[in-house]
């Protein structure tokens, strides 16, 4: 029944909801300035009504709940934009550091060096028995091989900073990942959907953290049973009751409150740079290095991956190959023309290969072909030579049983002036150390090797200038950074002959063999080939900036479509806040009017 009473109720109801009402407005207000937190609402309608006879009479205002306008479809394009851009963010950062190291400006860099140490050799050979320009030529030299092992030594600091800063987000990840879990279940204890009882600071908490872990890991995140309520705004779509965040195209990192964390290995490959892993419900754990292809973990896995174990091989490795290729390439040519020169013996760097393996399937990229040995006297005669086939099957025992095959090299029926009367050709598989030795010390004889496409010569480093194998190692022979006057500029030992300088100053010209680490081939000038290598890490910088530009401005429409909806706005909010105060002085009102309505009816009745 209606009356009196029931008209102060009624007007309670709506001081209570408007008081409410200006709290949540308050809650806003305060936390305007935070990009995670969510607007509220007070959703409100009217109490069911009396029937008085004929007549509904209203009996105030209820409360249903406290929404927050949150687009969980807005959200996720937000979230996945900004993954992708803290993506390519991370690798363009460090791909501009590692572009620093080919510098390449004018009077800087490698290709610089190159030019100054070709310069050096056209000065020996204008004058092959000065000493100083010798002395030049080793300075320079070693400008360019210090160069490239610096460049090298850069570049695998640069790729062990990208493990160990893997390292750290991963340690960061699995902390938000735990407490992701954590509040999934505080949100099942606290959550009802069927009386719309809603956690909002939880749900803002875990948008933070869920936001926060995709830049991270990327990965994608699945939810059940989202609501839309157009009601409220018809652009709201939340308060799922399932979740799970998966990474690595299939892995489950948190499953509802479950979760599974990332596991670093990095003392299960030679590099030691760390691999990830992801450890499931038995404890085991599973390598999914090559499936983490997102956010700033993807980009740093892309950057220094090594390719060990078959995974992809990572963009500072690709450099680090490229530049191990253009120092193998040119210090096998370089070796192969002096090795060239006559000397009193032939010696070779210590290899893995048995003198049963067949070389041509060694990793030392010799091929089929023919190399030929010169025997000179000391007036700088060639008076016996030979010439040694590699075949598909042929081993190192082989290439020694030719050299030292009694054959009648010079075709004159006299088996005592024949290559294998004055030098000696040994190999065993204990030293592994190819070597070509006079029979006798006291001849004056020498002996030079000509290659004829086999690589024989640069494969094993005989009569080597530079000594080395890669860009790490690659150094001037020690024997010429003491004595840079035993640097031979001849062919044939005699005085004035300059033959190997000019052929040294002239390979600047010649296209060099060079190998990836998947042994392809590619014939190029060593300039060209080093510009090959500082161009790739140019373009590709260039390239990941070009995207990051985009994936910028796809992170900005995507994140400014999401403020819309669910950021405060503190104009709005003010002008709520004086609606809701009005609405709280009327009902003030209407109750002060029944007091004295009540008084008034109490005084009658006395």
């Amino acid at each position: 029944m209606g009356g009196i009473l029931s008209s102060l109720n009624t007007s309670y109801t709506g001081l209570q909801a408007h008081q409410l009402m200006v709290d949540v407005t308050s809650n806003n207000i305060s936390n305007a300035s935070n990009e995670f937190y969510t607007r509220e609402r007070v959703i409100a309608h009217p109490q069911a009504p009396l029937q008085l006879g004929n007549l509904n009479v209203g009996t105030g205002t209820t409360v249903d709940s406290i929404q927050r306008l949150h687009d969980e479809f807005a959200f996720d394009r937000y979230t996945k934009a900004a993954r992708d851009h803290n993506f390519y963010k991370t690798e363009f950062e460090s791909l501009r550091e590692a572009n620093s190291y080919f510098p390449d400006l004018q009077n800087v860099g490698i290709y610089n060096d190159l030019e100054h140490y070709f310069d050096a050799w056209k000065d020996v050979a204008k004058n092959p028995n000065n000493v100083s320009q010798k002395q030049v030529l080793v300075k320079n030299a070693n400008v360019l091989t210090n160069d490239i092992n610096t460049t090298k030594e850069k570049l695998l600091a640069l790729q062990k900073t990208k493990s160990d800063e893997l390292e750290a987000q991963v340690k960061d990840a699995n902390r938000l990942g735990s407490q992701i879990a954590k509040i999934n279940q505080r949100l099942n204890e606290l959550e009802d959907r069927a009386t719309l009882k809603q956690a909002n600071e939880l749900r803002d908490r875990r948008d933070e953290l869920e936001f926060r872990l995709q830049e991270i890991i990327g990965g994608n995140v699945f939810k059940k049973n989202i609501q839309a309520n157009n009601l409220v705004d018809s652009r709201k779509a939340d308060f799922d009751d399932g979740y799970t965040f998966n990474i690595g195209h299939g892995f489950n990192m948190i499953d509802g409150s479950n979760f599974h964390p990332i596991v670093l290995k990095k003392d299960n490959n030679p590099e030691g740079l760390n691999r990830i892993y992801i450890r499931g419900y038995d404890f085991k754990d599973v390598d999914i290095t090559d499936r983490i292809d997102e956010g700033k973990a993807g980009a740093l896995l892309d950057l220094y991956n090594t390719g060990y174990s078959g995974t992809k091989t990572g963009k500072i490795q690709n450099y680090i190959n490229l530049l191990d290729s253009f120092a193998k390439g040119m210090i096998h040519a370089t070796n192969t023309i002096y090795a060239q020169s006559a000397a009193k013996e032939i010696t070779g760097d210590k290899t893995s290969i048995m003198d049963f393996d067949a070389l041509k399937d060694t990793n030392y990229k010799i091929h089929t072909g023919t190399f030929t040995l010169n025997a000179y006297n000391n007036q700088g005669d060639i008076i016996a030579s030979k010439t040694i086939t590699i075949g598909a099957t042929t081993t190192m025992k082989d290439v020694v049983n030719q050299i030292n095959a009694n054959t009648d090299d010079n075709k004159d029926n006299n088996s005592l002036n024949d290559f294998d009367d004055f030098f000696h050709a040994s190999y065993d598989n204990n030293t592994k150390q190819f070597s070509i030795r006079p029979k006798s010390s006291t001849s004056g004889m020498s002996v030079s090797i000509k290659d004829h496409d086999t690589n024989f010569i640069g494969a094993l480093g005989l009569n080597r200038f530079f000594e080395g194998n890669d860009a790490s190692t690659m150094h001037i022979a020690r024997i010429y950074q003491r004595d840079p006057g035993s640097i031979r500029a001849h062919l044939a030992p005699v005085s004035g002959n300059f033959e190997i300088a000019n052929m040294m100053q002239q390979l600047q010209y010649n296209k060099v063999e060079f190998y990836d680490e998947h042994s392809n081939r590619q014939e190029m000038k060593i300039s060209d080939f080093y510009q090959y290598v500082a161009g790739s890490v140019a373009n590709q910088t260039q390239d990941v900036k070009t995207t990051l530009d985009t994936k910028d401005a796809v992170m900005q429409a995507a994140k400014k479509e999401h403020l819309s909806i669910s950021q405060v706005s503190v104009d709005d909010e003010m002008v709520n806040l004086i609606k809701f105060q009005s609405g709280y002085a009327a009902n003030a009102k209407v109750i002060t009017a029944i007091d004295r309505m009540i008084d008034t009816l109490l005084s009658i009745k006395q």
